[in-house]
């Protein structure tokens, strides 16, 4: 037989450290209630969308990319959707 199952809410209220040190110590299934579940996230369809650009818009966009630390095509998306929201109200 497996040793009795903990619970929870047994679990005292802790900083982040001390959380920290708590699962490197523990595993989720040693407590009662933990499953392990199996599901799929599924992302909406996306529609690829291609555009082209003079080189100086590219460079500008990419040296902007290169600022920020964001890839060239989730800049380009995130500027696309910042505008869509304006023009949403």
């Amino acid at each position: 037989m497996g040793a009795k199952k903990k619970k929870i809410s047994d679990i005292p209220q802790m900083d982040d450290k001390s959380l920290e040190k708590f699962w490197d110590n523990n595993q989720p299934e040693d407590f009662d209630g933990w499953e392990d579940v199996s599901f799929k996230l599924k992302r909406p369809p996306k529609k690829l969308v291609q555009l082209r650009l003079e080189p100086g818009d590219v460079r500008i966009i990419d040296r902007e990319s290169k600022k920020t630390g964001i890839d060239r095509a989730q800049l380009l998306r995130a500027w696309v959707k910042e505008k869509i929201r304006e023009l949403s109200y």
